[in-house]
């Protein structure tokens, strides 16, 4: 098997210890779980930047944010700027998406069958490109209106829509989310009034279950699935709400933000200061039916491919764009250099020789750009990135993989070392954390051990050239 089909399932949002292959047991998640008994799984591996647009940028470059132009979320890729779709197209592969890309996210519209010439371009053969979450409900002019003319196409930004508009479910799915929107925070948390098989995470992997039973084995084959959750609104569908333990989760991280930038404090008051025990358990809750859902669909996904016969043609990799914080600090979403939403589930599973277990190698999100290619056998662009390649790892236990890991966003940035954590907070204070002695971060010790922060302050501004 000179070039493997290569299938990357990504999620949106998901918790590095929402895995039960992680120990947990207030979540199950079988199919996963199935990718890592035949894989490796990089614990400790960490997105270059904890916000959709930029971490997938990343990705797709090979390189950090800074080095893209892409801090912020609603930065379109640049277009002079090589992707490792396009190598793997110009070396025969049928390069294919299903879900979410936000590679041109500026734009707010994604084609009525999500396949834009912007798509061709970054180089996908085969794209069918969604909404994502959040928008999932705006027309294509950032208007959460249906009503003036729900027929008229030049509303609807995306696939999704118009397949929600053509099964009759478009009108409830727009206002719910109006609801939701209009008295936003972040414990509302209530399932969708969408049966489960027309859910939009259900699209994207029945979709890409599609695609896997009717491509060709004629030429090797990269499907990128990325889904739309478990990403806010919390909204699972009730079947998988019900079906969900209604018990106390694990505690989130207690913090009094002693020592904290101020730029959390406001965050963390605005995010969290009016919720009760039972309305965040509640979002966890929903956050697992949402996690449920989505493993399903890698199961299907897994089943596809053993079906077919090409289940030992295929390398696996199973990651995220970024964490959630869910109650830790007193915060939601991402947008912060804390460990919820800093670390990544990362799962590679080779079937032409991959050791299995764990590893604590300080992988990257955009070491997988390098990782693929050269699983592919593409190698001639490697020397450029700064991403480095996991295959080392993957083939056997060999010496440190990276020195640093490096996150980065407009305000905020961050080294760590495999010990300390540095986190340099634009205008506010700076933070350093011994995460061997502290591994909830809740003492900011850079007064105390400033020859480590001055240290890391130097890595940081070589990595940054």
């Amino acid at each position: 098997m000179s070039q493997p089909n290569i299938l990357m399932i990504m999620v949106d949002q998901f918790r590095y210890d929402w895995m039960s292959c992680t120990g947990t047991d207030f979540v199950q998640t079988p199919h996963i779980d199935r990718i890592a008994a035949k894989g490796l799984r990089f614990a400790k591996a960490a997105c270059n930047s904890p916000v959709c647009g930029p971490s997938r940028c990343s990705l797709a470059a090979g390189m950090y944010p800074h080095r893209v132009g892409n801090l912020e979320n609603f930065v379109n890729y640049p277009m002079e700027q090589p992707t490792y779709y396009q190598a793997l197209r110009q070396a025969g592969y049928r390069v294919a998406m299903v879900g979410k890309s936000d590679l041109h996210k500026g734009d707010h519209h994604y084609g009525m069958d999500g396949d834009l010439p912007v798509m061709y371009h970054l180089g996908f053969t085969d794209p069918h490109e969604t909404e994502g979450k959040m928008n999932a409900a705006f027309t294509r002019n950032r208007l959460m209106n249906f009503d003036l003319d729900p027929d008229n196409d030049s509303h609807i930004a995306g696939p999704y829509q118009r397949y929600l508009r053509d099964h009759g479910l478009l009108p409830i799915f727009t206002e719910d989310y109006r609801r939701r929107f209009a008295k936003w925070n972040f414990w509302n948390a209530y399932p969708s009034p969408l049966p489960a098989e027309h859910f939009h995470d259900s699209y994207i992997g029945r979709t890409s279950c599609e695609f896997l039973e009717r491509v060709s084995a004629e030429a090797p084959w990269h499907l990128f699935v990325s889904f739309a959750g478990p990403h806010d609104p919390w909204d699972a569908p009730a079947e998988y709400v019900d079906a969900f333990p209604d018990k106390p989760f694990p505690a989130s991280i207690q913090d009094e933000l002693n020592k904290k930038p101020n730029w959390i404090k406001k965050k963390s008051k605005k995010h969290s200061s009016d919720m009760s025990d039972g309305d965040l358990n509640n979002v966890k809750r929903h956050y697992g039916a949402a996690i449920k859902l989505i493993d399903d669909w890698v199961g299907n996904m897994l089943d596809t491919l053993e079906r077919k016969g090409v289940a030992e043609q295929t390398v696996i990799i199973f990651c995220a764009d970024h964490g959630e914080m869910m109650g830790d600090h007193g915060l939601f979403q991402k947008s912060t250099m804390y460990e919820g939403a800093l670390r990544i589930p990362l799962i590679i599973a080779d079937p032409r020789g991959t050791r299995t277990g764990t590893s604590d190698a300080l992988a990257e999100l955009m070491d997988l750009h390098p990782t693929i290619l050269e699983m592919a056998g593409v190698t001639d662009t490697l020397s450029r990135l700064d991403g480095r390649s996991l295959v080392p790892q993957l083939k056997q236990e060999v010496g440190p993989h990276k020195t640093f890991q490096f996150s980065e966003l407009n305000n905020t940035r961050m080294i760590f070392d495999g010990r300390y954590k540095l986190i340099e907070n634009h205008n506010d204070l700076d933070e350093l954390y011994d995460l061997q002695e502290d591994p909830y971060e809740l003492d900011n010790i850079i007064e105390e051990r400033p020859e480590q922060a001055q240290r890391l302050m130097r890595n940081m501004r070589e990595l940054r050239k």
